[in-house]
């Protein structure tokens, strides 16, 4: 598993997430699932996602998520 921090631009407001996910695609979905439950449909291709740190401890999962004014 690796831990990824996720961001993407929305109308006015930028959207985050920390999580740890399988990969790349799978943080971006998950990440996508956590701002649609917060009332923000977004696409999984929208988000920017880096590695924070390889070889985590799993389950998958979000750490953290948000939104702030752009």
């Amino acid at each position: 598993m690796t831990k990824y921090s996720c961001t993407m631009m929305g109308i006015g407001d930028i959207y985050y997430a920390t999580l740890i996910a399988e990969n790349e695609q799978q943080a971006r979905e998950m990440a996508m699932a956590e701002t649609q439950r917060t009332g923000y449909a977004g696409r999984p291709r929208n988000w920017s996602v880096g590695v924070l740190e390889a070889d985590v401890e799993g389950p998958a999962r979000i750490l953290d998520s948000g939104n702030r004014e752009a």
